[in-house]
């Protein structure tokens, strides 16, 4: 079943007694990827463990936390600016590792450790039930592991949780969770933020004339081109939703990209306005399992956006666009920005 209004998608995502995330035990059809780490993870669980994990990791994301992290997230975003250019991936040389370093510094990952760290969790979530994929990710695991087991006891979010009694199997999924979804939320968005802007200069001129509108601008990134144009939940019991009726143990996928143009909650829904006020997007979902890294990835979002616009003069327009279609949506592999050749020079070493 496939909703599609921003009244139903909520329901089923703050419902979570009727529409559960926990697809191994609800799921009335076979779930072959069921050794993925995530299918065991806190986004897949219900109460009461949902309750008790989120409180447990809830702690490495509080305001302090993120605030404590933004210098790093400052001087990682000028340090990549520093080395972009027309010619550069976008994503490869700024989207992508602006929210790797930001975590791995949040889990405590040291920098000899950060490129196996990446490879162990792409092969995880590469993992679907292929066969071609299981050796891969059965080495992952196991290298993540042990990894996780020799982070100190005074470094990041990983170590706040073995002194929570969590098990080391407990700790590998929370800790791919948490990179899998914070980096992918947060490196999409990023790109979605430079496609928007690209496709609607008269709003990057309006972001230039009043900076105080980045954090507004993100929202409606956020809602104009959601970081995951939907997700799944798995029916509890026989129902009925939307007048429509669901069986027990059924898929519903909700289209969030569909919600959050809905209009008869946003007005003009096709139209990008960097001033929309109010914006109840549903890009980082609703109810008990709304984004744990949600203001972390607003944070990350926003300094680099406000970064480009001091950098990166002039419209932008965008090169070399790499797509590829997924269920939920279409996924850009890579692309080049260029602006105008008038930049600010690169900070003094």
């Amino acid at each position: 079943m496939f909703v599609t209004s921003h009244a139903l998608v909520d329901e089923v995502l703050t419902t979570h007694d009727v529409f559960s995330s926990d697809e191994i035990r609800h799921s009335a059809s076979d779930v072959p990827h069921r050794d993925n780490p995530v299918l065991h993870s806190m986004s897949a669980m219900d109460p009461p463990r949902h309750h008790e994990l989120r409180r447990m990791v809830s702690q490495a994301f509080t305001p302090r936390t993120v605030d404590s992290l933004t210098p790093a997230i400052e001087a990682c975003a000028a340090r990549l600016l520093d080395r972009l250019t027309p010619s550069s991936d976008f994503i490869e040389e700024f989207a992508y590792p602006l929210p790797i370093e930001t975590l791995a510094a949040l889990l405590g990952v040291s920098s000899a450790g950060k490129a196996a760290f990446i490879r162990w969790t792409d092969a995880i979530t590469s993992f679907f039930g292929q066969p071609e994929a299981r050796p891969a990710f059965t080495a992952a695991v196991a290298e993540l592991r042990d990894y996780l087991a020799t982070v100190p006891a005074s470094d990041g979010i990983v170590a706040t949780l073995r002194e929570s009694g969590l098990t080391t199997d407990e700790i590998v999924n929370l800790a791919s969770l948490l990179l899998i979804n914070g980096h992918e939320t947060t490196k999409t968005l990023l790109v979605n933020a430079v496609l928007c802007l690209a496709e609607h200069p008269s709003q990057l001129a309006a972001l230039r004339a009043e900076p105080d509108l980045v954090p507004s601008a993100i929202e409606e990134v956020l809602r104009f081109r959601p970081p995951a144009g939907g997700t799944d939940r798995f029916s509890t019991r026989a129902g009925m939703l939307g007048g429509q009726p669901f069986a027990a143990g059924q898929r519903i996928i909700v289209a969030i990209s569909a919600a959050n143009r809905d209009p008869a909650v946003f007005p003009a829904p096709d139209t990008f306005d960097v001033r929309r006020s109010p914006n109840p997007h549903l890009s980082f979902g609703h109810g008990i399992h709304f984004c744990l890294g949600a203001h972390l990835a607003r944070r990350q979002a926003a300094v680099a956006l406000r970064a480009m616009l001091a950098r990166l003069r002039g419209p932008w327009s965008v090169e070399g666009l790499v797509t590829q279609d997924s269920p939920v949506g279409t996924d850009v592999l890579a692309l080049r920005l260029a602006w105008s050749a008038e930049r600010e020079s690169p900070r003094p070493t």
